[in-house]
């Protein structure tokens, strides 16, 4: 019982920090921030002045985008997923084919898992992902203005006008 009480101590001692950085970058007073329950691509989410941010480690922020790409190998181009992915000539072709007829429609979903299905049975999704990961602008993808703010230990990314019931359930 202590164990758990003394992590949940660590855990709120964390969030004051990220809390504390997001106000010192948007020089504001810590109270006008809230901590949302609700954590998106598995980094902390605040609300500032209507503003929903991501205050996250360099690991957090590198699992979050593996995490959203896995959810969403339906954005990336079907050449790319063919290539990097290590996949046969057919296999490639087929995820092409499978772009082509599902993207317009079927849902994202559908899409993901099907590409999911077919890389993580025929290719390489590690190598995909980490092909991905090495080239994206982090910012590109959790950040409404496309940026990310290092400040101190952490990274922040002002991810969309809101408030945290948008995401809190």
């Amino acid at each position: 019982m202590a164990d758990a009480e003394e992590l949940e101590k660590m855990k709120i001692i964390e969030l004051e920090k990220r809390k504390q950085a997001l106000a010192d970058f948007l020089k504001i007073d810590p109270k006008e921030i809230a901590v949302c329950s609700a954590r998106i691509n598995d980094i902390a989410t605040f609300q500032a002045r209507r503003m929903l941010y991501l205050v996250g480690t360099e690991q957090e922020t590198e699992a979050g985008i593996r995490g959203y790409f896995e959810h969403n190998l339906g954005d990336l181009d079907s050449a790319f997923i063919g290539k990097t992915a290590r996949l046969s000539t057919g296999d490639s072709q087929l995820v092409e084919r499978l772009c082509e007829i599902l993207d317009e429609d079927i849902e994202t979903d559908i899409l993901n898992e099907a590409l999911l299905g077919i890389v993580k049975k025929c290719g390489d999704v590690q190598s995909l992902i980490d092909a991905i990961v090495a080239e994206v602008n982090r910012g590109e993808f959790l950040a409404l203005d496309g940026h990310e703010n290092v400040f101190g230990d952490y990274f922040i990314y002002k991810f969309r006008e809101g408030q945290c019931s948008d995401f809190d359930y």
